[in-house]
């Protein structure tokens, strides 16, 4: 059976807000609508959103502190803890980051992303790589400086800024962690991000099409608005089934 389809009835027997959203256990994918942040407003509030509170494990920090469009915090099993750090883990790979050895990693944010970065050097920890974070508060001088100092061997941007970071270039390979809120920029080595989900597709070139762990996710282009729409196929606590999370265009390997 179709692997959408089988998260989508779970989904609907295991929530309040997919029982509301469906009416009926969907039968084939016509019956499952694209959806997106504005839905969840019909919930009461997250319980509703999950199957399981006793398996709640931790919330996951947006990309922007504070701003969010899905009205609830996003909360996690275990089984969402690690499809999420497999993800990024796999999106650094494709796009040719070499890990099989301990490598040191320079996350640049500001205050709005903390937070978001914090959870991307955890799940480079685990990997037992060194990943710090720099805040770009001062100067080009100091944020040159702070680069020089940690030297490091890859500089994940997730500061917002990629144009900022071209003169480094020639000495570090910078990898730019975008949001799907916003148009996408110009730049090669890039991995896209959401609230709901995290880190989920990942392109070398900026000729290349977007792609993204088919075993951890299914992307389809929702005909009618031509966004992408995210399922989550082995979801353990919180289910997206065909959820809309960006407003522009993207161009996917679908």
């Amino acid at each position: 059976m179709n692997s959408i389809l089988l998260a989508a009835q779970r989904a609907y027997a295991e929530t309040d807000f997919y029982k509301l959203l469906y009416k009926n256990s969907p039968v084939d994918l016509n019956d499952i609508p694209f959806i997106n942040h504005a839905h969840y407003h019909q919930a009461q509030g997250v319980l509703d959103c999950i199957t399981d509170r006793s398996e709640v494990s931790g919330a996951f920090a947006a990309y922007h502190r504070n701003v969010r469009k899905f009205p609830f915090t996003v909360v996690e099993s275990d089984t969402e803890q690690k499809h999420r750090h497999r993800r990024f883990i796999y999106s650094l790979e494709q796009i040719g980051v070499r890990l099989d050895s301990p490598k040191k990693f320079l996350l640049l944010a500001d205050d709005s992303r903390g937070p978001f970065a914090g959870e991307l050097a955890t799940c480079l920890a685990w990997e037992h790589h060194q990943a710090s974070i720099t805040y770009i508060h001062g100067s080009k001088e100091q944020l040159s400086e702070d680069i020089r100092s940690y030297d490091p061997d890859y500089i994940l941007n997730v500061s917002g800024l990629p144009s900022d970071l071209d003169r480094f270039k020639a000495n570090y390979e910078i990898i730019t962690i975008h949001h799907v809120d916003y148009l996408i920029p110009e730049v090669d080595q890039l991995l896209l991000a959401c609230d709901e989900i995290g880190v989920f597709a990942f392109r070398k070139k900026t000729s290349d099409s977007f792609s993204y762990d088919r075993e951890n996710l299914s992307i389809e282009i929702n005909p009618a608005s031509q966004l992408p729409a995210i399922t989550t196929i082995n979801f353990g606590i919180s289910p997206f089934i065909r959820y809309c999370p960006a407003q522009n265009i993207i161009n996917f390997d679908v």
